[in-house]
């Protein structure tokens, strides 16, 4: 299976300053987690899921540990009655910030919370710190009656203030990657912009916002309203992620008009003894080590039930089989998902089925029997292409080379499904009555069903569930590549995944075979998401999960505009793009999508055609919608979780 290592839901250590990059997807909270979150979504967001601790800096440690560690060091602390929950991150724990971090990191999902939640990961999101919430007729005024006697992990009480605060943060702060989230393509609370800090080309900025001007209002104590630029139907969905997690007004001065009670640092990291972080979930910080492991304690005053634990230990364990051995010798309570290469399908054995939910059990094959869950995630796995550096031929030739029937059955070991769109099966645009997302998915893909350009007239065209490297070949000889005149380029996957590394593996000899040749190096996550920022990279591995079930959740990040701030770059200066694919993208987000007075059938259609030029152009190109996996010991009573994937911690119990 593949590991948990999407934009979506893990902190990185990717730089502050590149905010506008990171909008999409993030965490790791005991779960997969808050999607609200990883990244991605596309450019950065993430993550998934990504983040930083702004100028303060990591130990520089992966946090990985060897067989012989374990966490008997964990202090146990006051507040439930049923011990500490040891948990694994796979990416190292670098902020604590909600709006530099994509929604979340290990953890995330127990000390913070937001107005709307999914609870164990079910949708449709329901109130968390609102009571209820009323809708204007014009679909575009939210007002939220706040819970009162809420208090913060310093001890403050919930006002609307400090909504608005948060949300003013995730717009208006220089430390915030998730602009995009509040302000950006699908929903987008009204705010004034300011031209002259928008790009020569018109391209809006992370910081064109006017301070102030974020139509965000706590019309009292306890009542707090936001009015959005126009409707959006995921807008409740949108704000149970991460990066709307609330947070002490005037915390720290980041946002005009706040002095900010402490220093940036202080507050998020471990600056002048911090943190000192205050948030409103069940568990607040107890200790951190940066990028090794931080400690959650009980919080006494939590407004809703429990929690039961007294506690709960996240510990950054970068390496899969390390993972797993850690899991196997009971150092930790919970595994999300097993390495691809010891994961057996046949020792998987499922009891119930609750929606798209399957449990059972999982055998290890030497008398070992564990709990085990598995869902269909709302994500895609990718190869990113960097659009500066990588031609289109070359690109196209990575695309006849693949073989995503393979890949799925003999990589990930028929757990998942082969990919051919950047956007999951589920919420696929549909085009007939009745019709699944899955089916529209299925019949596009393999027939061109309901296509929109004669690029998706037949089908996916570089070999649906086949290689074809004749074509890879072809492709590569027409833009003047050869024996005598081959390409090189360097991909990047993740350390410690496998299943991200077989599958460059399993390319590089049928590239070679068409003039290219590939290096195949790792990174960390958060070095590829930093690289990625910075555009240092030319090909890359990468997942991103769902922050909604809507297809724009991806693919704003695809049509085309703004590309000097995504990963892709297509479109950019410089850039290898051709215009009339991204303008028939443009044209159709504009016409079709964002227009007033689009239907359901304009925004699919529109959906579908950028879907199309992403086949053209293969600025992204997807090979698996994977299945998430949780695995865990007798002694614990949890939940699987839901297709949003996270879930809090105040009701599991320990019993050993």
């Amino acid at each position: 299976m593949p590991e948990k290592q999407t934009r979506r839901r893990f902190l990185t250590a990717a730089g502050a300053g590149a905010a506008s990059l990171l909008a999409g997807c993030g965490s790791d909270t005991s779960a997969p987690t808050d999607g609200s979150g990883d990244g991605s979504d596309e450019d950065g967001s993430g993550d998934g899921s990504t983040g930083s601790d702004g100028a303060d800096g990591g130990d520089g440690s992966d946090g990985s540990m060897d067989d012989s560690e374990s966490d008997d060091d964990s202090e146990e602390t006051s507040g439930g009655s049923g011990g500490v929950l040891n948990m694994m991150a796979t990416g190292n724990i670098q902020t604590l910030d909600p709006i530099n971090a994509k929604g979340s990191g290990a953890g995330y999902d127990q000390y913070g919370r937001s107005l709307m939640e999914f609870t164990d990961g079910q949708y449709p999101p329901e109130p968390a710190l609102a009571e209820g919430y009323e809708l204007s007729e014009d679909g575009l005024t939210y007002t939220f009656d706040l819970k009162q006697g809420v208090t913060f992990h310093d001890g403050s009480e919930l006002t609307a203030e400090d909504v608005v605060y948060s949300f003013r943060r995730l717009a208006e702060s220089e430390n915030s990657r998730n602009q995009d989230d509040i302000i950006g393509e699908t929903m987008r609370i009204q705010h004034e912009r300011d031209a002259s800090r928008t790009t020569p080309s018109g391209e809006a900025t992370a910081d064109d916002i006017v301070p102030g001007s974020l139509a965000v209002e706590a019309v009292d104590d306890y009542t707090f309203e936001m009015t959005l630029a126009s409707p959006f139907q995921y807008t409740l969905y949108q704000i149970a992620g991460g990066a709307f997690a609330v947070l002490p007004a005037g915390a720290v001065g980041d946002v005009e008009g706040y002095d900010g009670e402490y220093g940036y640092n202080e507050f998020f990291s471990t600056a002048n003894g911090g943190p000192t972080y205050a948030g409103l979930g069940p568990f607040q910080v107890d200790s951190w080590t940066k990028g090794s492991q931080i400690q959650l304690s009980a919080f006494d005053d939590y407004y809703g039930e429990g929690p039961e634990l007294d506690g709960i230990t996240y510990t950054v364990v970068s390496d899969g089989q390390t993972r797993l051995n850690r899991f196997r010798n009971g150092s930790a309570h919970i595994i999300e998902s097993l390495p691809t290469a010891s994961f057996n399908p046949d020792n998987v054995s499922i009891e119930e089925r609750n929606g798209n939910r399957s449990v059972g059990t999982y055998s290890f094959g030497n008398g070992t029997t564990v709990n085990y869950g598995e869902i269909p995630a709302l994500t895609t796995e990718y190869i990113v292409f960097n659009t500066l550096n990588v031609p289109l031929p070359v690109r196209r030739a990575f695309a006849y080379a693949m073989n995503q029937h393979e890949i799925a059955q003999n990589v990930y070991k028929g757990t998942g499904k082969p990919a051919y769109h950047i956007t999951p099966p589920a919420p696929y645009p549909t085009f007939e009555d009745g019709q699944s997302g899955e089916a529209a998915y299925d019949a596009h893909a393999e027939s061109g069903a309901n296509s929109n350009t004669e690029f998706g007239a037949d089908g996916y065209p570089y070999g649906y569930g086949e290689t074809r490297l004749d074509d890879a070949r072809a492709v590569m000889e027409e833009a003047g590549y050869g024996p005598d005149n081959r390409f090189s380029l360097t991909a990047t996957t993740i350390s410690g995944d496998d299943g991200y590394r077989q599958v460059f593996t399993r390319l590089q000899p049928k590239l070679n075979s068409a003039y290219i040749d590939m290096e195949i190096t790792e990174a960390s996550f958060g070095t590829i998401i930093s690289q990625a920022i910075s555009g240092s990279m030319e090909v890359f591995g990468l997942g991103d999960g769902m922050e909604y079930p809507g297809p724009q959740n991806f693919l704003r990040f695809l049509y085309g505009a703004n590309p000097s701030t995504q990963f892709t770059r297509w479109g950019a200066e410089n850039s290898y793009y051709t215009e009339e694919y991204r303008q028939i993208a443009m044209d159709a987000w504009a016409e079709n999508y964002a227009a007033e007075g689009t239907s359901e059938e304009d925004h699919n259609e529109a959906f579908q055609t950028v879907e199309e030029m992403n086949w053209a152009s293969v600025q992204e190109l997807p090979f698996l919608h994977p299945a998430s996996q949780r695995l865990w010991h007798d002694s614990v009573d949890v939940e699987m979780y839901g297709v949003m994937e996270n879930q809090t911690f105040d009701q599991v119990t320990l019993d050993e």
